[in-house]
């Protein structure tokens, strides 16, 4: 079984029929390659290798395997034959000066071409500072001149507005696949404030981080939205309720909503 993988899609893609859709496979295809036997691994096909090698760039693919214990490429010596095929590309994470640039429509989503096909994705970092600044204007240009800013990779240009959270505390950290550990980033897209009178797609994207008017930044599973009223009802996932218990929110009292499409875990 290619435990590896699993790690790698839990880190990357949250969950797995997400890794699914990025690999265009149907979850059952890819529980079915999770599952691979050793002799299987051996025989995967040229085009389901590549596969996996463009959408976890960053992994090294003997490690996904199961045929290396060295998780990330970077860590690869410079003569390894995976480094050398990966220096004909751009090293990930790393920007050029002289590299192709775009925003999508709204301008405000800085895109970075590495080498055909595969795009780094500038993102805002909302640092701690916003919870006790005013929530209102955090998303301004003139605030976003001073923030951090995070690098994702990403196979297409993505419309939206996105902005990085890092996790702080343990409520939603738990001993499961889904999990968000103390120093995890996560990624979300804004919702337009015209659309929070639709139920949110909560069976796609579980968990969101709402900006709150009185308690900052809040990240939960959402597990209900009554639109009538416009009340969610989150979670945490840490299993301990009688700290972490489940609780209403009222969207009057939120500035932003964001639906959390991705996870770059601290390394």
């Amino acid at each position: 079984m290619l435990e590896n993988l699993k790690i790698a899609i839990a880190e990357k893609y949250i969950q797995q029929k997400f890794a699914a859709i990025a690999l265009g496979m149907n979850p059952g295809n890819l529980s079915k390659l999770i599952k691979s036997t050793p002799e299987e691994v051996d025989n995967l096909r040229t085009t389901t290798l590549n596969n996996l090698k463009k959408n976890f760039p960053e992994y090294n693919l003997e490690w996904i395997l199961g045929k290396s214990d060295i998780k990330y490429l970077s860590d690869l010596p410079e003569n390894h034959p995976a480094v050398q095929v990966k220096s004909n590309s751009k090293v990930l994470g790393e920007i050029m000066e002289n590299e192709m640039v775009s925003t999508d429509d709204d301008g405000n989503t800085k895109f970075y071409e590495i080498s055909p096909g595969v795009y780094r994705m500038k993102v805002p970092l909302i640092t701690e500072t916003a919870k006790a600044g005013s929530l209102t204007g955090y998303a301004d240009a003139e605030y976003l001149e001073d923030q951090e800013y995070i690098y994702t990779t990403v196979f297409k240009y993505h419309k939206g507005r996105y902005r990085a959270f890092r996790v702080v505390g343990d409520s939603m950290d738990v001993d499961r696949r889904t999990t968000f550990v103390h120093g995890d980033i996560i990624i979300g897209r804004e919702i337009n404030r015209e659309f929070w009178k639709s139920r949110f797609h909560t069976h796609k994207y579980p968990f969101y981080a709402f900006a709150t008017k009185k308690d900052g930044i809040i990240f939960k599973e959402l597990i209900s939205h009554d639109v009538e009223h416009g009340i969610v009802t989150l979670r945490s996932l840490n299993e301990d309720k009688d700290t972490y218990p489940d609780f209403k929110l009222d969207l009057e009292d939120v500035s932003f909503v964001y639906n959390i499409v991705k996870r770059e875990v601290e390394i």
